[in-house]
């Protein structure tokens, strides 16, 4: 806090500041006469007034073109309110009850509880039945962002750091998470109620993606049947192939924790991490309970994604095959006494210049190395994947146009 002499044109007045502020012309006027023995006014660091206002408006009418200040710094709206509340209590027009609890219910979490009593002259009782609703909102809020957090994997320091709460508040909120499970609040037939599940070993789905426009794109109705199928309640799933974000989007739905990234994550999902899977697991993997492959059908899809010489679209096939087996590889390792993880890779055939490449028998003979095979579905594409010129190119040709793909279910085995 300093003296000093401000510019009178520079006070800046504002008068959400005062309330009950009742102005009195003749007690300006009374003060305009007699400058010298008024005290400083107070302003904080932008020169808003704190106190002084009739102060301030004689020196204003007597023609000063300076008025005596004290300075005193504020970090935040919710002090300076503060101060200029307190201030005015002293020497203006007290505050109504409902005044009093206006400002306790702005100034909570912003200013100390005790300082907030202490300058309304309320109770501490009195301040926490004022405030319990905000209390409330607050704590359903941080309860939402701790879910939500969870839900992606986030860690425990991770999620406290971002909420501001201590671990042990984080913990008891996961455990509360886990005790709904328990208690089959979050039971598959309820989060699965009305879910009608594919039966038979081909899955053919209509729609072919969710609300956000991605070339790798598949049904989401895939990964729902997959975290049925295959999951429980907040198990972890890993997509390392995260695209458009389907994986996100029903894992969110059906209560599945969700760790996805991609090599080039889109603008429109930042719940997606960018990491190369080319370079191995990301080191902040939980272990996961199902890994989601869908990566580029290789040639099929060169250029579709970058132009990055990484990217498993534009690689030789070899780089392809070994890439795909060197993550079969690692998640067993990873998986280490989880003998239930599944991993479940979809891929479609290629062809070009009359050679036909069978990605999926590729694919599984590297993952077969390491992981067994336990299931694999048949999920054909649309008919609408292929325009008419095209249809009518294949009839000319007497080419056979291809619709399947391979979905296979891979466990740890021995």
């Amino acid at each position: 806090m300093t003296t000093t002499t401000i510019a009178t044109s520079d006070i800046v007045w504002r008068k959400d500041l005062y309330p009950r502020l009742n102005p009195n012309p003749q007690a300006i006027q009374d003060y305009a006469s007699n400058l010298e023995v008024l005290p400083p006014i107070e302003v904080n660091q932008s020169n808003i007034l704190i106190d002084g206002y009739h102060r301030w408006k004689a020196h204003e009418t007597a023609g000063a073109e300076r008025v005596p200040c004290i300075v005193t710094h504020t970090t935040s709206e919710a002090e300076l309110l503060m101060l200029a509340v307190d201030r005015n209590a002293k020497h203006g027009q007290q505050l109504t009850a409902a005044d009093k609890k206006r400002y306790a219910i702005q100034w909570w979490q912003n200013l100390p509880d005790d300082q907030i009593c202490k300058t309304l002259s309320i109770s501490p009782r009195t301040f926490r039945d004022w405030t319990r609703n905000k209390r409330e909102q607050y704590e359903e809020q941080q309860r939402a962002t701790i879910y939500e957090m969870w839900l992606r994997c986030e860690t425990r320091q991770q999620i406290a750091d971002a909420t501001g709460i201590a671990l042990s508040s984080v913990d008891a909120a996961i455990a509360n998470f886990a005790k709904n499970h328990e208690n089959g609040a979050d039971a598959d037939s309820v989060i699965f109620r009305n879910f009608e599940p594919k039966i038979y070993n081909v899955w053919n789905f209509q729609k072919a993606t969710n609300e956000v426009r991605h070339f790798g794109n598949i049904p989401p109705e895939i990964i729902d049947n997959l975290l049925y199928y295959y999951t429980q309640p907040y198990d972890v799933i890993f997509d390392p192939f995260g695209g458009g974000g389907s994986t996100i989007d029903k894992c969110k739905e059906r209560k599945r924790r969700y760790y996805v990234t991609d090599l080039n994550p889109i603008p429109a999902r930042a719940d997606i991490r960018q990491h190369d899977i080319t370079n191995g697991l990301p080191d902040g993997l939980p272990v996961p309970d199902l890994v989601f492959l869908d990566p580029p059908y290789w040639k099929q899809a060169e250029s579709q994604y970058s132009s990055d010489p990484t990217d498993l679209g534009n690689v030789e096939l070899e780089t392809f095959l070994t890439t795909i087996g060197d993550i079969a590889k690692s998640v067993k390792r990873k998986w280490n006494g989880n003998r239930n993880g599944k991993l479940a890779l979809i891929i479609g055939p290629y062809k070009h210049e009359s050679i036909y490449t069978d990605l999926a028998l590729l694919c599984y003979e590297r993952i077969s190395k390491y992981l067994r095979l336990v299931q694999r579905i048949s999920v054909p594409y649309s008919t609408q994947v292929h325009g008419g010129a095209f249809v009518q190119m294949a009839k000319d040709k007497k080419e056979i146009l291809y619709l399947t793909r391979d979905l296979m279910i891979f466990e740890r085995g021995e």
